[in-house]
């Protein structure tokens, strides 16, 4: 077994017993992104995939960290911007600190644990104009918080990234805005605006802060019509119409991607401890 497969099933581990908390509170969860693409592609991880990502309605996402970091017990912990000053992403992760990892993504490498990662999934304006100024604003936000965190999360060495993206980052690699602009006000800038619009009232919906974005932005009925899908060996929720959301965030997504645009977090397993 290699390194990265033990990998996987310590965030499959994980991953059970984020469910586990759910289905015993009621709390409504999703696969999102990658993780949604290996359950239908692969029936569990994509194969070089280092990541599992999860997201929440507003509501039960912000009582899922609230319970979360009251029950989870080493070697897991829930860690979010708010519970900790040293948290560089904007979403909450929870990790297994017996599994340690190194993500050579950023400009700086770090050493890290194996995690998954939690998003809140917000409402977006119904009105398509509405909707692209508001997208538009968040875009500027997230750019100033990817900004703030350059050396540490941009994945500067991501291929195939399109013209503008790699002008922001020629950009950033210059100007060293982490010097001058505060994170946190940031996230919380950021947290406050995508409150702004109810999940359960809203006809749009999505996980913003997710990789792609806009991208993630679907009609309500996306996650109201809901299939349950073979992940690792455990059914877990996501969209009954998994064709129109794997389209927009993918394209072809049948047909996997060339080597290098695998493994986009450039991550090195330096130990996967299997005991609990």
């Amino acid at each position: 077994m290699t390194n990265l497969r033990k990998l996987q099933l310590i965030e499959l581990d994980i991953l059970k017993q984020v469910v586990a908390i759910c289905e015993q509170h009621g709390l409504r969860y999703f696969l999102l992104g990658g993780t949604f693409l290996g359950a239908v592609r692969h029936r569990g991880f994509i194969p070089w995939d280092d990541d599992i990502d999860i997201g929440m309605p507003r509501k039960d996402f912000e009582r899922f960290c609230e319970i979360a970091e009251n029950e989870l017990r080493r070697p897991l912990g829930f860690v979010s911007f708010r519970n900790n000053a040293e948290h560089i992403y904007f979403h909450p992760r929870v990790y297994n600190y017996n599994s340690k990892v190194i993500d050579r993504s950023g400009m700086r490498e770090k050493e890290t644990y194996a995690w998954i990662d939690i998003f809140p999934l917000d409402g977006m304006p119904g009105n398509s104009l509405v909707r692209k100024v508001y997208g538009g604003y968040l875009l500027f936000l997230r750019l100033l918080f990817m900004y703030s965190q350059f050396d540490k999360i941009v994945n500067v060495s991501l291929k195939r990234r399109v013209w503008y993206e790699k002008i922001l980052i020629g950009i950033g690699k210059v100007i060293k805005f982490e010097r001058i602009l505060n994170t946190r006000k940031i996230m919380e800038k950021i947290d406050c605006t995508m409150r702004k619009h109810d999940f359960e009232t809203s006809s749009y919906v999505g996980n913003f802060m997710g990789a792609y974005k806009m991208k993630e932005v679907f009609p309500k009925v996306c996650y109201e019509e809901i299939k349950e899908y073979l992940f690792e060996g455990i059914f877990c929720p996501a969209p009954k119409d998994y064709d129109t959301v794997l389209t927009q965030l993918y394209g072809d997504y049948m047909t996997p991607p060339e080597a290098d645009m695998q493994n986009k977090h450039n991550t090195e397993v330096i130990s996967a401890d299997e005991e609990q």
